[in-house]
């Protein structure tokens, strides 16, 4: 159940892409952490770790996003999504906190990281490649 980077989800802009290639490693590696059964605090500083760098990745898209005058309605809309995230990110804490070996948490992994992660890159990331190129 490994998730790797694939061409699909690449955005085009060449900062984006080699964040999200890191951040697919990171949620990889929790992936291998849970199945593997490693114990509570290395699954603890790999989610810790994660949340400092998707902070770190979604500011940078943002400030971007600004400064190419990225249409407001849909600057706003990306940042919901990212808010999104942070409250899906939230649920994956509780179910980690509650049972860090259930098999549970993978599904939760997958739903609140890999799916979203999945569809906000090929759709609302994207359009920002999209844009940057149409200047």
């Amino acid at each position: 159940m490994a998730f790797k980077w694939t061409e699909e989800l690449s955005v085009g802009v060449e900062t984006i892409d080699n964040q999200h290639k890191e951040l697919i490693t990171i949620v990889d590696n929790l992936i291998r952490a849970i199945v593997n059964g490693r114990g509570k605090d290395e699954i603890e500083k790999v989610i810790s770790f994660l949340k400092q760098y998707v902070e770190t990745h979604f500011s940078m898209e943002e400030k971007l996003m600004e400064r190419i005058r990225y249409p407001k309605d849909k600057l706003l809309e990306h940042e919901a999504q990212h808010t999104q995230f942070w409250e899906n990110f939230n649920e994956l804490l509780v179910a980690f906190r509650k049972d860090h070996k259930s098999p549970a948490l993978i599904k939760t992994v997958n739903t609140v990281l890999i799916d979203w992660y999945k569809n906000h890159i090929c759709k609302t990331d994207k359009s920002i490649g999209e844009f940057i190129r149409k200047r």
